[in-house]
């Protein structure tokens, strides 16, 4: 049997759900986001596993990706090593809890602390897979590439619907150039992020890639520099609300995180100064 894989899309902000089926193994990706959407995954899971093995993989542990995996008690769980610093996971549970409170969404089991199976450190080849840490929107984003297929599902990055949301810009830089390589050397062909639809083919990749990187680029510019030359606030403020994205104004919807970037490029430029 070869390798084929399913996308499930959830309402809630186009977040991707991925099933993977290989030979020995079925790989589930970020099981959400709702109860009856997660039902749907399952039995699908359930229609194809085939007394497979289930692996379930965090690309990380953002609280929209992670509230599905009690809904699959036997899988192996995957995901990188940052995930369990500094009390995050259980931080992003609670997040899950008080969205579903918000907004009455009941669920027929309870978030325990999960038991991993493997915590990834560093890029390494494994079963039939390739993970590959990509930090910058997260400290803790695991990429996973299938080398037959030349597919790689990779996180919160590379999304048709949205700009990069900064944790780390040099490291999000960084993730990109890595996954960049992978693509100039033919390793991979699609890209499955964890908001909106696929990228599909070198140029369609090449594209996400280029435009991400210009605006890091062109954010990291008018924060680094303007700081290091004494632009005061208000410009700084005014320099970066007049971005844009892939040709396009900043989308509006999209305006609080936008903001978010430039407080996150102010803590870097402070720090590099300290």
């Amino acid at each position: 049997m070869g390798q084929t894989y399913k996308l499930f899309t959830s309402y809630l902000w186009q977040t991707t759900s991925t099933v993977v089926s290989t030979d020995e193994h079925i790989y589930l990706f970020d099981p959400a986001y709702f109860p009856q959407e997660i039902d749907g995954i399952f039995d699908y899971v359930q229609s194809v596993r085939d007394g497979r093995e289930l692996v379930l993989v965090f690309t990380h542990g953002d609280w929209d990706h992670i509230a599905g995996y009690p809904k699959f008690p036997d899988a192996k769980l995957i995901a990188q090593n940052e995930i369990m610093k500094s009390g995050r996971l259980e931080k992003k549970l609670n997040k899950v809890k008080r969205f579903d409170g918000s907004y009455y969404v009941v669920r027929p089991y309870d978030f325990e602390q999960p038991s991993f199976y493997k915590l990834v450190e560093e890029a390494e080849d494994w079963q039939e897979v390739y993970f590959l840490p990509v930090p910058g929107h997260t400290p803790d984003q695991l990429a996973t590439l299938f080398r037959d297929r030349k597919l790689l599902v990779v996180g919160d990055m590379l999304s048709n619907l949205e700009f990069p949301f900064i944790n780390d810009s040099a490291a999000y830089l960084e993730s990109l150039e890595k996954i960049e390589r992978l693509v100039t050397d033919g390793a991979v062909e699609e890209i499955i992020p964890g908001h909106g639809a696929p990228a599909k083919g070198h140029e369609d990749i090449l594209h996400r890639i280029h435009r991400d990187r210009q605006y890091l680029n062109e954010a990291r510019a008018i924060i680094f520099e303007g700081l290091a030359s004494g632009v005061n606030e208000k410009e700084l403020e005014d320099r970066f609300g007049r971005m844009s994205y892939d040709d396009q104004p900043i989308d509006p919807n999209l305006l609080s995180e936008h903001e978010q970037n430039r407080n996150q490029l102010i803590k870097e430029a402070v720090a590099r100064k300290g």
